[in-house]
């Protein structure tokens, strides 16, 4: 069975980057194992940054594949208490950047959350820090096209990105997007498993 888990992880670990920059957190699962696997390695002298839209999906970002989760008004848990507790106490969703805040409050020294989408955020960040960065937010074409091009553009050289989805057979604007930029700048692709592509450079 392929896991996919655990070939980012590999990735991860031999990268060993002591910043890194996400895109598409969604509720903090991956961004949770990436900064447990980069405190094994430096402790507390790493920085993770999580850029996403949060909970503010709207319907016309039908075109971004995002997860049905974040479409529906409310959270279905095949757990009762977990039902009680976000839906009709706190009420609120798993992606919210307070939620997300909350879950990753272990490692809150090293972690940034920003919200909003990438053509305004990027633009905020000063990208060119970054050891590695893991692009799985927005999936249309315009989004990921966007992304990689200004990645390239401003992160250093030896940074290590990362796209999710470039097999998704639903999600064919990733693949299109990193083809048209791969071609454009006369470049090269990695894969990694039947899920993962990377733009050597």
């Amino acid at each position: 069975m392929y896991n996919s888990g655990g070939v980012f992880l590999k990735i991860l670990n031999k990268i060993k980057p002591k910043n890194f920059l996400e895109i598409g957190v969604f509720t903090g699962v991956n961004a949770m194992n990436i900064c447990e696997n980069l405190y094994a390695l430096y402790k507390n002298d790493f920085k993770f940054v999580g850029l996403d839209l949060f909970e503010d999906y709207q319907t016309k970002d039908e075109l971004e594949i995002v997860p049905s989760s974040i479409r529906n008004l409310q959270q279905k848990f095949s757990n009762p208490l977990k039902h009680l507790y976000y839906n009709i106490i706190k009420k609120e969703k798993l992606n919210s950047i307070n939620s997300v805040h909350n879950f990753l409050k272990k490692y809150k020294r090293n972690i940034q959350l920003i919200k909003g989408n990438t053509n305004k955020t990027l633009k905020e960040l000063n990208v060119f820090d970054f050891d590695m960065v893991y692009v799985d937010g927005g999936h249309s074409f315009e989004t990921v096209y966007f992304e990689s091009n200004y990645l390239l553009d401003h992160t250093k050289k030896k940074c290590f990105i990362l796209f999710d989805d470039y097999f998704h057979t639903e999600a064919t604007g990733v693949k299109e997007a990193i083809d048209k930029t791969v071609r454009e700048r006369n470049l090269d692709i990695e894969f990694y498993g039947n899920r993962f592509a990377s733009i050597v450079r």
